[in-house]
C-alpha cells in the first residue's frame, strides 16, 4: 500500500484538472461511501414510502398540502411514511438527478416564500456535494494535508 492510499478523493478533487479526459481517469479511482450529514435525514436512490394526509392533519388550519410543489431541483412527492421525528413533519422530495430525500415542511415553505435557508438552489445533498467539488470548494485543511502527502510521496 502506498502513502497515496491514505488521501481521500474529497481533498484531492479540487486539485485535479476538470476536463472530460481527467473525469474518465478519476472515475476509475477508489470507491467511497457518501452519507448525508444531518442525523434523521434520509437519502436514497430508491423511492421512499409516502402516505396521504390524515383527516386530523387536514383539519388543522396550519397544515398545508405541499405535494407537487417544485423548489429548485426538488419536487415534493408526499409525506414520508416511515421517517418520524418530533420536530416537524418530513416530506419526501425527488431531485432531478433521480435521488429521493426527506425535507422538513418548514424548509419547503421557506423556499416557496423566497427565504431560501441555503445560499444555493435547493437540491439533494449528493448534487450539493458534487457542485461544491466542481466549483473547487473543499476543506482547506484536508486539501493542504493531501498536497503535503502527494509532495512527500513524490520525493
Amino acid at each position: 500500500m502506498t502513502r497515496l492510499a491514505r488521501v481521500d478523493m474529497d481533498s484531492v478533487a479540487p486539485l485535479l484538472p476538470g476536463d472530460k479526459v481527467a473525469g474518465r481517469v478519476a472515475a476509475k479511482g477508489e470507491h467511497f461511501e457518501w452519507a448525508p450529514t444531518l442525523a434523521g435525514k434520509v437519502h436514497s436512490s430508491d423511492p421512499l414510502m409516502t402516505r396521504a394526509p390524515t383527516a386530523q392533519e387536514l383539519g388543522q388550519p396550519a397544515f398545508i398540502d405541499l405535494k407537487g410543489i417544485k423548489i429548485g431541483r426538488l419536487t415534493v412527492i408526499g409525506i414520508a411514511a416511515e421517517v418520524v421525528s418530533s420536530n416537524g413533519q418530513n416530506w419526501v422530495v425527488r431531485c432531478v438527478c433521480g435521488a429521493y430525500e426527506t425535507r422538513k415542511a418548514r424548509y419547503i415553505k421557506a423556499c416557496v416564500a423566497g427565504d431560501n435557508p441555503g445560499a444555493t438552489e435547493p437540491m439533494c445533498d449528493w448534487c450539493h456535494q458534487t457542485r461544491r467539488l466542481q466549483m473547487g470548494r473543499c476543506n482547506p485543511k484536508k486539501a493542504a494535508a493531501a498536497t503535503e502527502a502527494i509532495m512527500e510521496a513524490c520525493r
